[in-house]
């Protein structure tokens, strides 16, 4: 969809894009080969669940795509050194940045709790709300699918540093600054009060090879939990 504003043709699914929804759509049709009138509420539940898991990555990665075309129209290192054409597209490369941010933890989330429900972790004893993350946890300590948590975990780690600066990041944009932060950022400031101040943009090809490992870590996840229910 989002190609069409750089005039390119649609997207042709590759990768681990690719890998995830042959997964899901693996998934999918061991459910529909059950009998309809067979076919639990469970059943038709993880059914419609698993759909949204198309649309969930799909917007993940036309969000990473858009933010990461438009980085390439910025070329200047401040913001009063831009001129407005170039202001514009620093906007719209901001915009789909955050909101590929949002979009990654909201796959991440929606996964812990299908996970959660379909494998019965019980996960939500340990929290009441709970994160993906969170599952991991509960799994890990309490030895509950090793066949699917280890490789989760071991993903987790492998892809922890990246993950959390994102973490970081997205909870800036959606929740109250936390006092660590905050107090960080008054530090800041007081450094530098009474200079006069330039605004700096923020370092964009960390934050899109951040992202890039962030979108990496949730279609593998995708992928494996997918690729393991239909065993469980």
């Amino acid at each position: 969809m989002l190609r069409g504003l750089f005039g390119e043709s649609r997207r042709k699914d590759e990768g681990l894009l690719l890998e995830a929804n042959r997964a899901i759509c693996k998934f999918i049709n061991e459910l529909e080969a059950v009998p309809a009138k067979r076919r639990t509420e469970a059943q038709r539940r993880f059914r419609v669940w698993a759909d949204s898991f198309y649309r969930a990555i799909d917007e993940l990665e036309q969000s990473e795509y858009a933010a990461v075309q438009y980085a390439r129209l910025v070329k200047s290192r401040y913001v009063d050194e831009m001129n407005r054409e170039e202001k514009d597209n620093y906007n719209r490369h901001l915009y789909y940045y955050k909101n590929a941010l949002i979009r990654l933890f909201a796959v991440l989330d929606k996964l812990g709790y299908f996970m959660n429900e379909s494998l019965q972790l019980g996960t939500e004893r340990m929290k009441a709300r709970f994160s993906y993350f969170t599952v991991l946890r509960n799994m890990r300590q309490h030895k509950l699918h090793p066949g699917l948590g280890l490789p989760l975990n071991e993903m987790k780690e492998r892809f922890r540093e990246p993950v959390s600066r994102l973490r970081n990041v997205r909870n800036m944009e959606i929740h109250t600054i936390n006092a660590d932060l905050l107090d960080d950022l008054l530090k800041a400031g007081e450094a530098r009060r009474g200079e006069n101040l330039r605004t700096e943009i923020e370092d964009i090809p960390k934050n899109l090879d951040d992202l890039r490992q962030g979108s990496e870590m949730a279609l593998r996840a995708v992928a494996a939990v997918f690729r393991y229910l239909p065993r469980s």
